[in-house]
């Protein structure tokens, strides 16, 4: 019986942004590996970059950037969920089983455009935190970098690299709330599952956030590249987010739009686990509907 706080932006928001944060703490060291391998003048498969961070760096360096990371997810992450349902209602979605699909979409793109534009200083610092192999700063030190750096005036030197992230959070979005909403009714329809039964609701959760985790790395590992590029590298080299896809296809080609597939992978698919399935315990503890 749900208690009516799907109507509440509040309880929205804070459980999106608790069960991401606790996925981000899961994942991180895989997301710091994949970062390193787009930006390595020579590429490397993951176990190898793993490697070589923890011998010349140690262990705890998989983990550089993780309190920047944990603000996003209690920003970005938190707007992008929390606002995906309320964004679906305003768009005529009532009952999941009879949303168009293009609604989903739409709610999902729109969510997740609206929270990276809102939070994108958070994925500037997180970048610069994983990408750095010297000692180790503070994300105070790094904000002061950048606030210092040569580029914009402040505020805008903390936006670097927006477009790219718009455009990633845009397909991120509408890729990843779609699709685990679209399996999850599709799996109600043709299998019977219901989130109302314990064995079913797993397997329901569980099936859908595996679809889901494969899809966004497909649908965002260029945008993913392009980010990284322009947030990595010096002020101006990549100003947005097309100069770095070329320069990218240009250094790289095009299969270096996917570079990092499998560590992107590796984070985007445990990540969708713990997430959702923290995220609908979450709901429903807090007395929610299942999404």
């Amino acid at each position: 019986m749900s208690s009516g706080r799907e109507d509440s932006l509040a309880w929205q928001l804070g459980l999106a942004g608790a069960a991401c944060t606790v996925a981000q703490g899961a994942v991180h060291w895989v997301e710091t590996t994949m970062v390193r391998q787009q930006l390595a003048s020579v590429q490397q498969n993951m176990v190898a970059t793993i490697s070589g961070i923890v011998k010349t760096e140690g262990a705890p360096a998989l983990y550089r950037g993780f309190s920047a990371a944990a603000m996003r997810e209690l920003s970005y992450s938190s707007l992008r969920f929390g606002l995906y349902e309320p964004i679906k209602k305003v768009l005529g979605a009532k009952d999941p089983a009879t949303t168009p699909f293009y609604k989903k979409v739409l709610a999902g793109l729109l969510a997740g455009a609206f929270a990276s534009a809102v939070a994108s200083p958070t994925d500037l610092l997180k970048i610069r935190a994983q990408a750095a192999t010297g000692p180790r700063e503070s994300i105070v030190e790094h904000a002061k970098h950048i606030a210092n750096g040569p580029s914009k005036p402040w505020p805008l030197n903390f936006y670097r690299g927006v477009s790219a992230t718009i455009v990633r959070a845009s397909c991120l979005g509408a890729t990843k709330m779609a699709t685990y909403d679209q399996t999850k009714t599709w799996l109600r329809v043709k299998c019977g599952w219901r989130d109302s039964v314990p064995v079913e609701r797993y397997k329901l959760q569980g099936s859908a956030a595996v679809a889901t985790g494969l899809a966004i790395t497909i649908a965002t590992s260029p945008a993913t590249n392009a980010r990284t590029f322009i947030m990595a590298h010096p002020p101006g080299q990549y100003g947005h987010v097309g100069k770095a896809l070329i320069a990218i296809v240009q250094q790289r080609g095009f299969l270096g739009l996917f570079r990092g597939f499998g560590a992107q992978w590796a984070r985007f698919g445990p990540y969708a686990l713990v997430q959702y399935f923290c995220w609908e315990r979450l709901r429903d503890a807090a007395g929610m509907r299942p999404l």
